[in-house]
């Protein structure tokens, strides 16, 4: 889980949360959202960003590196922490340019808290309280991320989700982002409105996740995989960082234990 979310931090930086990069020579646009103030984080600049790149591509190598049966411990307890701050930088550079992204919520606490876990192997089975506790955070904000969402659509709408249920959300958000799927669906206003009632049930039953026996939550899984390749489709909005977080769900482990055929 851990080389997962290393790996997903460069592809991330590197081809998606651009903006660091982009926005270095327009510090002027810079607004520090609240922790970024508090952390008293100046803007980026051409060299800080590169400087910040850098050690999230060196962090996440670390670890992928790290988790081998013989590689050195050191790789592990230096790249966990170096991914977690150069990497948390990056998404605060990037949400203090005008826009907040609530999908990398469960990533950004991903980074923070698996490097808890102490020193991990790849195919380790053995049971660790610590381990068990960066997941379950991970799989809590994950989960959040999704009620968040219906708790801004409420508040948005004076707490009358019925009124956005109802609405034109989905017209409009096509209209904006039209492309030859979404055109043939826009002026059906009944599936629109149906879409978006099943949308805000599928948000708010985010948390029966931690319900379902752990051998079908897979299935949980990949309905929410479905969702956000349907919005990708619709859309073009890829909630990448929220996928991927969905894997903490999984139960690596026992697969990655399996003896190979």
């Amino acid at each position: 889980m851990r080389s997962i979310v290393a790996v997903f931090a460069v592809v991330d930086a590197l081809f998606l949360l651009t903006t660091p990069r982009g926005r270095a020579h327009t510090p002027d646009f810079y607004q520090p959202v609240p922790l970024a103030e508090l952390a008293h984080l100046p803007a980026p600049s051409s060299w800080s960003a590169a400087l910040v790149l850098v050690g999230i591509v060196c962090g996440a190598a670390l670890l992928v590196l790290g988790g081998r049966r013989t590689a050195p411990a050191w790789l592990q307890r230096v790249g966990g922490p170096l991914l977690a701050l150069t990497y948390l930088t990056w998404c605060l550079w990037s949400m203090s340019f005008g826009y907040v992204a609530h999908d990398h919520m469960a990533i950004a606490v991903a980074v923070a808290v698996l490097p808890t876990a102490g020193v991990c192997r790849y195919g380790q089975v053995e049971a660790d309280p610590r381990a068990g506790w960066a997941l379950r955070m991970v799989q809590l904000f994950t989960v959040l991320t999704y009620t968040g969402s219906v708790l801004a659509k409420a508040v948005i709408n004076d707490w009358d989700l019925v009124r956005w249920a109802n609405s034109g959300t989905l017209a409009w958000a096509f209209l904006r982002r039209g492309n030859p799927l979404n055109s043939l669906l826009v002026e059906q206003a009944a599936l629109l409105r149906v879409s978006q009632w099943g949308a805000l049930a599928l948000e708010l039953a985010a948390p029966l996740v931690f319900l379902v026996r752990e051998r079908w939550r897979w299935l949980v899984v990949v309905g929410f995989l479905g969702f956000h390749a349907t919005t990708f489709a619709l859309l073009g909005i890829h909630f990448l960082p929220t996928v991927v977080c969905w894997s903490a769900f999984l139960p690596w482990e026992r697969w990655l234990s399996r003896p190979t055929p």
